[in-house]
């Protein structure tokens, strides 16, 4: 029988053979045999190879270079109350501690760029509206804080300044000799990320987004949130727009390929009003407009649907005084051709207060040119929406018949006093009060609709449309003046075949 001492060792043995078998076991599964890996040969592609590439990347960087030190990122401070937290069980036991609600701080973040040598800095004003404190940080990394010169919200662009030597200002271009396809680059501290550079092109110009008329250039350049004050400068390094808001069809919040800028000479004119006056006067005519449809420019005789169709103006405006009549079509503003409505008022909210422009008009086939002394718009009023050419409800019934005449089955009678508050002031005319289904003109108008003018002719009286009516000769189209409403407009009557 082998001894205690003996089976001891012997287990011993055992146990280092099988210490000795894992280690092997493990060292076996680590070892590997190397891979063969044979690197790329150094590139035999030269930049004189591809000069134009070559030349592209040298004068992009060289442009941001030199524009990113007039960017700056802003940081905004604002005290916030938190309303106390009511104990449920205290208000079941009847009894209410007073607690102070308690504040605390919420920052934000936004660009800006440097447009003087004093440091005076361009931004939006939702970046620096109600903040309690503004920070400007320096591409040097200097801070300063910043005081807030002048707002205008209309364009949502806002003047600051900071007391800082030896910075850059940017200065800006024109804007209106920006093209689509131009390309742009936007500049700014998007997520708190400094000095980002996205470059695109001008996707589209006199894009509408909101209710100011306020017109931007759409961009594919990166956009996303803390750009906003940045930014967009051209091939030369100049400002044609101010980074403003992102095309967030998707509701993410995120950039979805669509970004919007505020053209520079819109933001010249505010510029140039705070600093001056320390707000911005904008520009006021006292006119409706519509736009001019193909049928309505086949009517007044235009080779093209271009331009502002007047539908009214208001009394004693800068208009009514200069010899604007409702149904002149304005073609150019001060040299500059009005290709639309909404170019129309761009021009008309930038012009200078005060300032002699010359209006070009077609009044009865002739083009006249007249001028007219921009003034402020008046206290109170409201730059809104431009007003929405109301369209009337193509009719059920069955379609018009034939008819010699493109006024027939249209019934008039005087507006009653008691519905002249529901047109403009000064409407004069017919209360259109029933329209036969068969007559041309149900497709252009509809009951409740009043008309003012027949093809520039006065309409005061039933009597006066019946006789306009019976002088329109056989097959011939109508223009009509009309008010729907508060909003006047021009319809054209397509006579029956």
């Amino acid at each position: 029988m082998p001894t205690s001492r003996s089976m001891k060792r012997f287990l011993l043995f055992l146990l280092l053979v099988a210490l000795g078998l894992l280690a092997i076991s493990r060292w076996n599964q680590h070892r590997r045999t190397p891979e063969t890996f044979t690197p790329a040969p150094a590139t035999t592609l030269k930049p004189s190879d591809f000069p134009v590439l070559a030349a592209m990347d040298q004068e992009t960087t060289r442009l941001v270079h030199a524009v990113i030190p007039s960017v700056v990122s802003i940081t905004t401070a604002r005290k916030i109350s938190i309303p106390p937290v009511i104990d449920p069980f205290e208000l079941l036991l009847g009894r209410r501690r007073r607690v102070q609600p308690q504040e605390t701080i919420k920052n934000s973040l936004g660009s800006g760029v440097i447009v003087s040598k004093e440091g005076h800095i361009l931004t939006n004003h939702h970046v620096v509206a109600n903040v309690d404190e503004i920070v400007v940080q320096l591409n040097d990394g200097r801070e300063f804080p910043a005081r807030i010169i002048g707002v205008d919200d209309v364009t949502d662009i806002a003047v600051i300044k900071i007391e800082a030597t030896g910075v850059k200002p940017l200065p800006l271009g024109d804007s209106d000799g920006v093209s689509v396809g131009q390309h742009v680059f936007a500049i700014g501290n998007p997520f708190g990320l400094q000095e980002s550079v996205t470059r695109g092109i001008i996707s589209a110009t006199g894009r509408v987004t909101d209710e100011n008329r306020v017109e931007y250039f759409q961009t594919e350049a990166v956009i996303n949130p803390g750009n906003s004050g940045g930014p967009l400068v051209n091939i030369r390094g100049e400002i044609i727009g101010i980074n403003t808001a992102i095309g967030n069809y998707s509701g993410s919040g995120t950039w979805q390929g669509v970004g919007f800028a505020i053209p520079s000479n819109t933001v010249r004119h505010a510029l140039e009003g705070i600093i001056k006056t320390g707000r911005v006067l904008h520009g006021y005519l006292g006119i409706s407009i519509e736009p001019v449809t193909p049928e309505l420019a086949r009517q007044f005789g235009l080779a093209e649907p271009s331009g502002a169709l007047v539908q009214s103006l208001t009394p004693g405006s800068p208009a009514e005084k200069g010899g604007l009549k409702p149904g002149d079509i304005i073609i150019g503003f001060n040299g500059k051709t009005i290709q639309g409505t909404r170019d129309l008022v761009s021009r008309i909210k930038t012009a200078t207060v005060g300032s002699k422009v010359e209006i070009k008009i077609i009044r009865e086939g002739k083009v006249l040119t007249i001028p007219v002394v921009i003034e402020e718009v008046p206290a109170g009023l409201k730059i809104g929406p431009l007003p929405q050419q109301q369209q009337p409800t193509p009719p059920q019934a069955p379609a018009p018949q034939p008819s010699a005449n493109p006024l027939a089955g249209v019934t008039v009678s005087s507006i009653p006093r008691e519905m002249l508050g529901n047109y403009p002031e000064n409407v004069q005319g017919v209360l259109v009060t029933e329209i036969s289904p068969q007559s041309p003109a149900s497709l252009a108008l509809q009951p409740g609709d009043v008309i003012e003018q027949i093809n520039g002719e006065p309409v005061p009286t039933p009597e006066a449309l019946q006789r306009l009516a019976s002088s329109i000769g056989p097959g011939k189209n109508v223009v009509l003046s009309i008010a729907r409403g508060k909003v006047r407009l021009f319809v054209v009557v397509r006579a029956g075949k």
